[in-house]
Parts: C-alpha cells; sequence; structure tokens
C-alpha cells in the first residue's frame, strides 16, 4: 500500500475556518524551500541515529525525525526547532485521533485542528502540521521525511522561518490499513505566544 500524508499551516484565529486542502493549497503558493531540490534537503544516512531503521524503538524514531527535518533547515539557512514536552504531546494526541478515528485527517472525529494544542497546554502564536501513513515496522524514519520532503506544502511546513519548535509522534493504527497495523506519523510545527 502506497503511504499517504496531509499538511496544513494554520494561523491563530483561522484554524476552525480553513479546510485541509485550502491550507494545504496555501502552504504550495507560498513554499520556503521552493527553489530547491527536496532531494537537496534529506540528510546524508550517518547523520541521524535510526533514520533508516523501521524496527527502532518509537522513540529512537521520533529523534530521528527530528534530526532530519533540522538538517532539512540547516540547509536552508533555517534555525533548529526544539522539542518541547508539550508539543510532542500535542502530536501524540493527534496520532492517538487519527489511529481511533481511522481517518487520516487533520481534524480527526470532526475535531477542532488545533484541539490537540489546546489539550497539551502549548500556547501557539501559529502552527502547521504533517501527517504520514504508512504499514508499521516497514517505513523508517527517512522514508516519513523523504515523502514530506517531495511534497511542496509539506516542504513548506518543515522549512517555514517562522517556526520555532517541533512535536513529533509515532502512533500504531491497529488495522488502519485494512488487515495491517499502521504507522501514523504526525509533526507539529509550531512558535509559541
Amino acid at each position: 500500500m502506497t503511504p499517504a500524508t496531509a499538511a496544513a499551516p494554520v494561523r491563530l484565529g483561522f484554524a476552525t475556518l480553513l479546510v485541509a486542502s485550502i491550507a494545504a493549497f496555501l502552504a504550495a503558493a507560498s513554499a520556503d524551500g521552493a527553489g530547491g531540490s527536496w532531494s537537496s534537503y534529506l540528510a546524508p544516512s550517518a547523520a541521524c541515529p535510526g533514520a533508516d531503521n523501521p524496527a527502532a524503538a518509537p522513540t529512537a524514531q521520533r529523534r530521528a525525525v527530528g534530526c532530519l527535518v533540522n538538517w532539512a533547515r540547516r540547509q536552508d539557512r533555517r534555525v533548529s526547532l526544539a522539542h518541547p514536552a508539550a508539543l510532542q504531546r500535542a502530536a501524540a494526541l493527534k496520532g492517538r485521533g487519527v489511529a481511533s478515528c481511522g481517518v487520516l485527517t487533520h481534524a480527526p472525529c470532526g475535531s477542532d485542528p488545533t484541539a490537540s494544542l489546546r489539550a497539551s497546554g502549548y500556547r501557539y502564536s501559529s502552527f502547521g502540521e504533517n501527517l504520514f501513513i504508512g504499514a508499521w515496522g516497514e517505513v523508517t524514519p527517512r522514508d516519513v521525511v523523504a515523502t514530506w520532503l517531495q511534497s511542496p506544502a509539506h516542504r513548506a511546513n518543515i522549512l517555514r522561518s517562522g517556526f520555532r519548535d517541533l512535536g513529533a509522534a509515532l502512533v500504531r493504527g491497529p488495522g488502519l490499513l485494512g488487515d495491517a497495523d499502521a504507522a501514523v506519523w504526525v509533526a507539529t510545527f509550531a512558535s509559541p505566544r
């Protein structure tokens, strides 16, 4: 099965007004890093421990995604993102929502796209979100970030100059891909208030 992704940048005050498709379109129209080839943003194999191991512990895979994202940002002369615990919780909450509702969406089960941020206690001025779903135990962190980098909307979230923080989560979605378990990835990008 081909992995699926979704991206949406959301600005404070517009979160409930924007649907994911409009947000993704806006991100693509003003993508940071639009001039470079996606592959120039992907770290070499040795740069991020655990990036090529789909069987690594989820904690190691989350660290690898953070490393890969920050490597891409450095290639575009952006500051590296910090990993506050509240934003990690927000990403995990969104991943669990996607897994339990069974649909790859920024608004699982019809929730507000910002609900996981509010529930985590992260006070944001702006945020963006990348989602990915693939087969559990078959997708590496490098696969996930490479897929996001190939998409202008996802790459825009990774490289957006205004973001300061990143929360990444890997959640198991039992039966989400039919008979197989899914790996649900969420990357939440934000700037604090």
